[in-house]
């Protein structure tokens, strides 16, 4: 593949992912292709907030049109720091009872140290993923529901 191709397949308006730069570059003036870059840079070196950035603006600016994959989105965001209850009482207790701030702030080093002492630490992870899912499986539910009933309203 040509640089040519690659220059052109980033820099077109369309959206790539989810839209993002593609809107923000029509609203800000700026080339597709530098917001892509910065966003790309942004993720390497703050993965879990660039993606949850990314997710927010997608949510905030370019997603107005189904209420189903807005509240699935917004379920998922929530299941990260919902999945403290999906948890054991001992890593909810790990060093005192501080509840979801101090089980986010602390997350890192409960891995860590979870996989040190006690196991893997996928344990934690899959309890992770299964509060995003869960979560966002309500969301979508809401909006689904929320749209039928709109639609069903308008006619």
């Amino acid at each position: 593949m040509s640089t040519q191709k690659i220059q052109s397949y980033l820099s077109k308006p369309e959206k790539l992912l989810l839209g993002v730069c593609a809107v923000l570059s029509i609203k800000t003036n700026m080339p597709s292709l530098a917001l892509r870059i910065g966003f790309i840079a942004f993720t390497i070196i703050f993965i879990p907030l660039a993606i949850l950035s990314y997710l927010i603006l997608f949510l905030a600016i370019v997603s107005k049109k189904s209420k189903a994959i807005n509240l699935a989105l917004t379920g998922t965001l929530l299941g990260v720091p919902l999945s403290y209850y999906f948890q054991t009482e001992m890593v909810q207790n790990w060093r005192g009872s501080g509840g979801i701030i101090s089980y986010l702030v602390s997350l890192p080093s409960i891995l860590e140290e979870y996989h040190n002492y006690v196991g893997s630490a996928w344990d934690i992870v899959s309890n992770i993923i299964l509060a995003m899912l869960v979560c966002a499986a309500i969301g979508g539910t809401i909006g689904y529901y929320l749209e039928k009933n709109s639609k069903r309203k308008q006619v």
